[in-house]
């Protein structure tokens, strides 16, 4: 049993460095594929199998300690409707500047870029 286990432990030890290491080199594609993108002024571009659709957004960043953030919300009479911190329905309410400054104030917005794989077709 205790080679059984040094096994699995070695093996996930393993898969988890293959894990890093191919999403260090994800990472530094995306970022290049964005860098191409940005230079051309394009939204897609063409792979032999796939086409990556680059698209910018504001990504909302939100401060670690959520308590004020929290505090403003309820004291505004939105705690209702984002009682559970929907991150989703609140960067769209940030991102639509449809909340007061005070909370906006309290979050980052960072332009970023999603980046989709999408079939060519062929």
């Amino acid at each position: 049993m205790e080679n059984i286990d040094k096994n699995l432990v070695d093996e996930l030890d393993r898969l988890d460095k293959i894990r890093k290491e191919t999403e260090n080199k994800i990472n530094n594609i995306k970022a290049e594929l964005v860098n191409i993108a940005k230079l051309e002024k394009k939204e897609f571009l063409f792979g032999t199998h796939k086409m990556c659709s680059i698209k910018p957004f504001d990504k909302v960043i939100y401060p670690e300690d959520k308590t004020k953030l929290t505090e403003l919300i309820k004291s505004q009479g939105l705690y209702g409707d984002l009682s559970m911190l929907n991150y989703s329905r609140i960067s769209s309410k940030i991102n639509k500047k449809e909340l007061s400054p005070e909370i906006i104030n309290l979050v980052r917005i960072e332009h970023d870029f999603k980046l989709t794989l999408i079939d060519r077709g062929k």
